[in-house]
């Protein structure tokens, strides 16, 4: 009988059905992370009244939340390599559930950023163990579908959290977007506790001198630390957005929340556009033809945002430019995850959490700078777009697929 690395026997891993439940639990694990970050954006206002402070203070909920986050990327990987895949995601789910419940009712800001950042330590284990357990179980062509799938999940959070967030906040309160990670999160819980099945069937025992030789050879990879840095500016721009967008929007504009869960929607579906655009290319469009459009068409954008800032009024339409950014950030970043993930398979979960960390903390940083732009003109947040497109636009010539 099939056994797992566990030594259990494992009925399943041979069944036709299970590698599609496995690329089912991966897209479904894709998406909780960033609905975590994007489903509060629209309520961002709301809480920084209701908790009587600052707009910087209540947009540490988001920052500090991407960098435990990050924190925790270098915890599951290892443990995973060691312990096995499912039993890192069911304590790291069991995490994300306390820290739920502690920002469901925390009394003051303070206890809502602490449950926010236990949020973000236990739903690391999605992020990582979702790459490493495709990486486990797919290879080649198919892997590359799965993660592109992944990728789409993964999109599809930041299109239904901020209309899910405003439609709570208008209707039974923000809170309520809480109980929906809660109600989430377990059902997530309920299918790894009751269905999956181990996928890792190389366990390593723990070493932290093992690991160390393992971070060293991969941040010694520049083609890894370039993927990286490019995935990172991608991914931040649109955080940057989140954490800018709902007070100029907003408190600027003097829309309502359910106006920017419009926008925050259609640049959402702009970006899952963009990713899937990818099934549609012709087998023959090369990745490095991939890298060389969307990046100059990107940056091409970011300028026309830079000169749109500077002379129109600050309206919705002024937004536009960035919606072609965001289209162009989707059609890379899948091929930058493919080319991160596969380059380390005999360490497949160490390289998932390096590459997580490493993309969390860039994006900290990034949405660390956009809580100090001015959100009265659009002018600052389209700088620091142009900025990071520009560094794409370096980094992709640079990788070489």
């Amino acid at each position: 009988m099939n056994q797992t690395s566990l030594g259990v026997p494992n009925i399943y891993l041979e069944k036709p059905w299970y590698d599609r439940f496995l690329a089912f639990l991966i897209v479904a694990l894709a998406p909780i992370g960033q609905m975590a970050i994007d489903i509060f954006v629209p309520s961002l206002p709301l809480i920084s009244a209701e908790f009587a402070t600052d707009r910087q203070t209540v947009q540490l909920s988001v920052t500090l939340y991407l960098a435990a986050f990050a924190i925790g990327q270098l915890i599951y990987g290892p443990a995973s390599d060691s312990f096995g895949r499912r039993r890192a995601l069911m304590a790291g789910f069991l995490i994300f559930l306390v820290g739920s419940v502690m920002a469901i009712f925390a009394p003051t800001v303070t206890w809502f950023i602490a449950g926010r950042m236990v949020q973000g330590i236990g739903i690391t284990a999605a992020s990582v163990l979702m790459r490493a357990i495709a990486t486990d179980r797919f290879q080649g062509p198919k892997l590359a579908q799965v993660l592109t799938y992944m990728v789409i999940g993964w999109g599809i959070g930041p299109v239904i959290a901020p209309v899910l967030g405003a439609a709570f906040q208008t209707t039974i309160g923000w809170r309520y977007s809480l109980v929906f990670l809660v109600l989430y999160g377990l059902g997530l819980l309920g299918l790894i506790v009751g269905v999956m099945k181990e996928t890792n069937r190389r366990l390593v025992p723990f070493s932290a001198k093992a690991i160390g030789r393992g971070i060293v050879e991969i941040y010694g990879t520049l083609r890894f630390v370039l993927v990286f840095f490019a995935m990172g500016f991608c991914y931040g721009v649109l955080l940057a957005f989140n954490l800018v967008g709902p007070f100029t929007v907003q408190t600027v504009m003097g829309y309502g929340p359910e106006v920017f869960g419009a926008v925050a929607l259609t640049l959402g579906a702009v970006y899952f556009g963009g990713v899937y655009s990818n099934r549609l290319l012709p087998k023959s469009v090369t990745v490095s033809r991939k890298f060389s459009v969307a990046s100059t068409l990107a940056l091409t954008a970011a300028v026309v945002q830079v000169l749109g800032a500077m002379g129109f009024d600050l309206t919705l339409w002024a937004l536009a430019p960035f919606a072609f950014v965001v289209f162009f950030s989707g059609v890379m970043y899948p091929n930058l995850m493919a080319l991160g993930v596969s380059a380390f398979p005999h360490i497949a979960g160490l390289a998932s959490s390096i590459l997580g960390f490493s993309l969390m903390l860039i994006a900290a940083g990034i949405m660390g700078l956009a809580s100090l732009l001015d959100v009265h003109s659009l002018l600052p947040f389209a700088l620091l777009t142009l900025a990071l497109m520009g560094a794409v636009f370096l980094l992709v010539r640079l990788i070489r697929p």
